[in-house]
């Protein structure tokens, strides 16, 4: 525990990190402070909400460069600290209490569709609508008391990210651009490049990302040749990969430091150098990863801070109409899922509204624990969820009444919150289980003069039948939603593939001058739709009985590829004309790849001109390699790169419905 501690206060080289501890200091004084202030002067719940402030708003509005997180912060905070302050005011307003628990719930769980960003704030919008309008905290204070502590929290929350970005804005931008040379898999660039595009779209790291995505991109080709390969020519291919891997860890060094002055000599070599390339012909491939390598080492040393052209105007907004179009059907799983959600909690909050109990106050935080609004159209893992949930609230009971002033655990909680925000961002069961534990210690002083036994048995029965709401509405709803509780893992493939690839032939089409916005538009629409019900079909097949381990790795894989492929695709409909047709060879290669090409080549991209439209079309083409590979083994060709042709049935009409 020690050694950790001193690892997340330490930098990547094992120096103290002045920013990390400032952030430790400051949350750890100020949890003190506020509890003394809470045990002097009998405001308490107050300051719960101002810690629950802090902590939900930096949930929602951080992970990225400082720029970026304050202009999300200008955008979402203001929501989540209306919601905290005005929610406890609605206790004896049931009517109005309801219809925002209802609007929120539906709302955030369309928000996915907009973005990762998005999926989180909603999320987190919907934890903090909860906590304020069901648990009771807070709901015997004037207005005025709520209103300056909920401000104060997110003051604090905006004080903490810029204590901990301010010496280096773009720490964790660079931080984000260098793991695309390190991370493989599908998506990586896309989620570096949004982050980027968050940031200001600066131009050196515009250059990264090109470089990286083509290196990428030949790195998946040269695999997928090695694969086809055989005896000392595959080995020696293999062993190519490997040395072009080592030279990318040395690269992103260079990009994640502040200044580079020079790289060393591991990272201005090439690979095939190091493997011993004479008498042998070096592949299009190994080219395409120099190539990469060149455009970073370029971009690093001389760090050009000008500002890449921006997409054409408008293209965010039609995205955004396209993913509402898209969702707004029971056809969407989103849409069945955000439904499904919807109905449990106004089920819930019938019971809390009529139970009027404090010890009630964890049964819809636990309803949407075991719902998880991120499954989508799946109930799989419930029983285990309602289980753990249960189990955590009957022991966090003992523990409060066995232990004296159990309420002083309230500040640690706070406090560990605070200092794990990363982790809450990223697992929300973590973060509506921390929420159960506070709402817990708050509410537990109304209980103190019961037995041990009588506490351990309201906030645990009060749990279980929040997650009975939520399985009894999860599984009945199958029965009344369109859906099939039996998946077809390789229908959904198929159609999937064939909406992308109708995307994918519309902005080809586009980039060579025909006029197909209306076609574009349908196009995107569907291939949303699908590859969101692909996404979603993993979490049916977890724990399935009928359904073997690889096939649901397999879809997983493909989803999560075809998805990225499809946010290439949409972002690179919007770019302006000009520069869409650099993509086209790309466009072309990735069609062969879905179709059952079984050539894998290196498209003839031109580089240094438009570094925005250069990364998606590397990207384009090494999402394609990876969703190829999944398809291969979701339709069960044991030998890779197999020449076939799915068979695409036209799933639905190429409108919206």
């Amino acid at each position: 525990m020690l050694k950790r501690l001193r690892a997340e206060l330490s930098t990547e080289a094992g120096a103290p990190d002045p920013r990390q501890r400032q952030y430790t200091t400051a949350v750890l004084l100020a949890v003190v402070v506020a509890s003394l202030v809470g045990w002097l002067s009998d405001v308490g719940e107050p300051l719960i909400i101002a810690g629950m402030t802090a902590v939900l708003t930096l949930v929602s509005s951080g992970g990225h460069s400082l720029r970026a997180d304050l202009r999300m912060f200008a955008r979402f905070a203001p929501a989540i600290t209306a919601v905290l302050a005005i929610g406890p005011l609605l206790t004896n307003e049931p009517v109005f209490a309801g219809a925002l628990v209802a609007a929120v719930v539906f709302g955030s769980g369309m928000l996915p569709a907009l973005g990762e960003r998005y999926r989180t704030f909603g999320q987190t919008f919907a934890a903090a609508t909860l906590l304020s309008t069901t648990t009771g905290i807070g709901a015997g204070e004037p207005a005025w008391r709520l209103a300056a502590a909920a401000v104060l929290g997110a003051l604090f929350a905006l004080l903490l990210r810029v204590l901990v970005g301010l010496t280096d804005p773009s720490r964790t931008i660079r931080a984000t651009v260098a793991r695309t040379l390190t991370t493989p898999g599908p998506g990586v660039v896309e989620s570096a490049a949004d982050a980027w595009r968050a940031d200001g779209r600066v131009g050196w790291l515009g250059q990264v990302l090109a470089g990286a995505a083509r290196f990428r991109a030949a790195r998946e080709v040269l695999l997928a040749q090695a694969q086809q390969s055989h005896g000392e020519q595959r080995e020696w291919l293999y062993r190519i990969a490997a040395r072009a891997d080592e030279i990318a860890a040395e690269l992103a060094v260079a990009v994640r430091s502040r200044v580079c002055t020079g790289l060393n000599g591991l990272a201005r070599t090439r690979p095939e150098v190091l493997e011993g390339a004479a008498n042998r012909q070096v592949p299009d491939a190994v080219r395409g990863i120099n190539e990469g390598f060149d455009r970073v080492r370029r971009a690093v040393l001389q760090r050009d801070h000008t500002v890449v052209t921006p997409a054409a105007r408008g293209g965010r907004r039609q995205q955004a109409v396209g993913a509402v179009r898209a969702h707004l059907s029971l056809r969407s799983s989103l849409f069945r899922h955000a439904l499904r959600c919807t109905l449990a909690v106004a089920v819930g909050m019938v019971i809390v509204l009529l139970l009027r109990d404090p010890s009630a106050s964890t049964l819809l935080l636990s309803l949407y624990v075991v719902l998880q609004p991120a499954a989508r159209d799946s109930m799989n893992g419930a029983l285990e969820r309602t289980g753990g949930a249960v189990l955590g609230v009957i022991v966090l009971a003992v523990v409060i009444v066995l232990l004296p002033y159990a309420t002083l655990l309230i500040p640690v909680f706070t406090a560990a919150m605070l200092l794990r925000v990363e982790r809450l961002r990223n697992d929300y069961r973590v973060l509506l289980g921390a929420l159960i534990a506070i709402t817990v210690l708050a509410r537990i002083v109304e209980l103190d003069e019961r037995s041990l036994v009588n506490a351990t048995i309201s906030f645990a029965a009060n749990t279980a039948i929040g997650a009975a709401i939520a399985l009894s509405v999860g599984f009945v709803s199958y029965l009344v939603l369109p859906g099939s509780l039996v998946p077809d893992v390789r229908g959904t493939v198929r159609a999937t593939v064939w909406s992308v690839s109708e995307l994918l032939r519309s902005v080809r089409a586009a980039g060579r001058g025909a006029d197909l916005r209306e076609p574009l538009r349908a196009a995107h629409v569907l291939a949303l739709r699908r590859t969101q019900d692909l996404l979603g079909l993993p979490a049916k097949l977890d724990g399935s009985d009928t359904v073997e381990e690889e096939a649901e790795r397999s879809s997983r894989e493909a989803a999560v590829a075809l998805d990225a492929l499809r946010q290439d695709l949409a972002t690179l409909a919007f770019r302006p004309d000009s520069e869409r047709a650099l993509a086209v060879p790309a466009l072309s290669a990735v069609d062969d790849l879905l179709g059952g090409n079984t050539t894998a080549r290196i498209p003839d991209i031109p580089s240094g001109q438009a570094p925005a439209t250069e990364l998606l079309a590397s990207s384009l083409l090494e999402n394609a390699l990876h969703a190829r590979a999944a398809i291969d083994e979701t339709f069960g060709y044991n030998d890779p790169w197999k020449s076939y042709t799915i068979s695409f049935v036209r799933p639905e009409r190429l409108r919206i419905r």
